[in-house]
Parts: structure tokens; C-alpha cells; sequence
């Protein structure tokens, strides 16, 4: 091959480095061509395309030269930041003292944090008009999480919010509903111990929501007086753990807050609760309460009670061959319930095998 038509990475137009730049995690791009030459530093510095940026994995004093040479300098241009390393929250160069000078960022994960920097946090982020996406998954007991999702509910732009943080001793501290403050968001996932009241009261501020999906429960899911669930016209896809809820506390909330919905995912394991295997219970709550359902996937993981055949073959809870009936076919929801071994004991699963309904 003549020597003339090998062409280097270095040969190529400044727009397809670009594209080979948006393809990288944006501190390798930084580490492997920051110093290499002039043209590259000025590639990388004079740029106006988007920086995603991502601490997580990196040292102390890594990051903080990539803090001096990209992020200080270039706020206007960071359109999503992950914080996924401890030490940064504390820094002196720690982004979060400067957030609301991030005027383009879309997106923020904070996993990790300390509870000590969520006041701080959420303070900078008042300012930032652009941001539509929020994680926050605290490192320790946060003391005023009801103070904390109210300041949540106040950004203007956010519609998509997953929060986890520990919160014990609020346990007993209900949040106000609200009639006049909402918030415009759309999905929300929730992955705090909370009872059915601070659900309730905590949707209240988020009329607009399509997706949910409630991770932990309390095992106290029982609704307090005063409080009244909220209504939810527009959502469409639920996503529940179940381990620690009666059966009958589920259909409470699905008779409240579920009759628009489209999409429900079901997780549970070793509730002793036999209500869950009831396809009779489960039809009336499908077919009276959550009418435009066209997903149903559920898993649900228990201890194993069958008994063997002369064969030595597992004989299959009675209760679960009733998810046979005319109702499961005509909407096209099959269902397979398994046996395996763990230990001194066995366990089975009941799951969806075709959680889908073909129109």
C-alpha cells in the first residue's frame, strides 16, 4: 500500500475526532489528549460541543487537576454530571460549591452522599433552569428527608427524580399534601421505607406523574388519618416491590391510585401472605380496578410447600395452576412456577412468561 494513503488518527478533520470524542467517557479523552499537542488542547478547550462528566473511579489528585483544567473552567458546556465518589463531596474543588453556574446541565446523579451536603445541593440547584433529570442515593441516615423532597418538588424543569435515601428517624413525620405547589414531574422512583400516608402525601406535589415505581415500602403500609390519596390522571406504568405488604394493603392502594394504569411489574419474595396466589383475587382487581392493563408481569419468590409424586416429581400448588382461567388467555398472560434447591430447603418461583396482551 503506498505510504501516502495511511492516514493517522492525528490526520483526521477536527469534526470526525469530534465523533470519535462523543464515542469516550470525556476524563479519557481529557487524560489521553489534553497534553498531547497544541492542536488537541485546543480541540478539547476551544470546543462548544456538550461535556458529560462522570468522577467515579478516579484518584484525589486526578481529580483534582481534571477539576482545575475542565470543569471550573468549563460550566457553561457540562450538560450531565455523575458523582459517584465519596471524597468529592467535601473538597474545597467540589462541583457541588459551584452547581448553579452549570446553566446547560440536564442531568445530576449524586450516589453516595453524605446527608450533610444535600441542603447545600439542593440550594445550587434552585438556579438551573435546564435540568430535567435527578438522582440522589444518600450514604447515611438523612434527618429531613420531608424537608428535602419539597425542595426537590421546587425544580422547575425536573422530570425524571429517583431518590434513595435512609431516613429511620422520619419515619413517623408525614410530609403536607399540597393543593397549590407541583411539581412537573413524570417519573418517579422511590426507593425510601415509607408507609402508605407519605406516599400519598408525597404524590400529592406530582399530579403530572406517568411512571412509579416504589422499591421499599414500609411494612407498616397502613394509611393515617387526614390523609387522602391524590389523583393521578396521567399515570400509565407502576413498578412495586411487594415483599413486605399484605395483599390486602396492595389492593388498597391499586383501588386508589391505580385505575389509569397500563403497566404494572410486580416483585415479591417470601411474603407469607397467600392472598398473592389467589388468581381469583387478582382477576377482580384487574378487571374492576386497573381496566387498562395490558402488561402484568409478576415474580414471586417463596418458600416451596408441594409434595412429590411417586415419582419423586414436585406436585404444583393448586392455587397457582388457577392462573389457567379464560380471563389469562383471552388477554394472553402466561405464567410458569418453578422448583430449585437452596440449601436444606427449596424454594419456588412464580413468574410471567408472557407478560404482554397482543392487540
Amino acid at each position: 500500500m503506498p505510504r501516502e494513503s495511511i492516514t493517522c488518527f492525528e490526520g483526521l478533520p477536527n469534526e470526525l475526532i469530534y465523533e470519535v470524542f462523543k464515542c469516550l467517557d470525556y476524563f479519557h479523552v481529557y487524560k489521553a489528549f489534553f497534553n498531547l499537542n497544541l492542536r488537541f488542547h485546543d480541540l478539547i478547550t476551544n470546543s462548544s460541543l456538550p461535556i458529560e462528566i462522570n468522577i467515579s473511579s478516579m484518584s484525589k489528585s486526578e481529580y483534582q487537576q481534571y477539576y482545575s483544567d475542565i470543569i471550573e473552567t468549563r460550566t457553561h458546556r457540562i450538560n450531565s454530571l455523575c458523582l459517584s465518589n465519596i471524597f468529592v463531596c467535601g473538597l474545597v474543588q467540589s462541583p457541588i460549591r459551584i452547581l448553579s453556574t452549570f446553566c446547560q446541565l440536564g442531568r445530576l446523579i449524586v450516589d453516595n452522599i453524605q446527608s450533610k451536603y444535600l441542603e447545600n445541593l439542593l440550594l445550587q440547584l434552585m438556579s438551573l433552569s435546564s435540568l430535567t433529570s435527578l438522582t440522589i442515593i444518600s450514604l447515611d441516615d438523612v434527618n429531613n428527608t420531608n424537608l428535602i423532597c419539597r425542595q426537590i418538588f421546587r425544580l422547575p424543569a425536573l422530570t425524571y427524580c429517583k431518590l434513595s435515601m435512609r431516613n429511620y428517624r422520619d419515619h413517623d413525620v408525614l410530609i403536607p399534601s399540597t393543593t397549590d405547589s407541583y411539581s412537573p414531574i413524570e417519573h418517579l422512583i422511590i426507593d425510601n421505607d415509607l408507609d402508605l400516608s407519605q406516599i400519598y402525601s408525597l404524590l400529592s406535589y406530582v399530579p403530572q406523574l406517568r411512571r412509579l415505581s416504589l422499591q421499599r415500602p414500609s411494612v407498616s403500609w397502613k394509611q393515617r388519618a387526614n390523609t387522602s390519596p391524590p389523583t393521578l390522571k396521567h399515570l400509565t406504568h407502576v413498578s412495586l416491590n411487594l415483599d413486605r405488604i399484605s395483599f390486602d394493603r396492595f389492593e388498597e392502594i391499586v383501588k386508589n391510585l391505580f385505575s389509569t394504569i397500563q403497566v404494572l411489574y410486580t416483585s415479591i419474595e417470601y411474603n407469607t401472605d397467600d392472598a398473592y396466589k389467589d388468581s381469583r383475587k387478582w382477576e377482580q382487581l384487574i378487571l374492576y380496578h386497573m381496566p387498562n392493563l395490558r402488561v402484568f408481569d409478576i415474580r414471586d419468590v417463596r418458600k416451596a410447600t408441594h409434595t412429590t409424586d411417586n415419582n419423586n416429581l414436585p406436585i404444583l400448588d393448586n392455587h397457582t395452576n388457577q392462573f389457567t382461567s379464560s380471563v389469562w388467555i383471552k388477554k394472553q398472560w402466561f405464567f410458569a412456577l418453578q422448583h430449585y434447591k437452596l440449601g436444606f430447603g427449596s424454594r419456588q418461583i412464580f413468574y410471567s412468561t408472557c407478560p404482554y396482551r397482543y392487540e
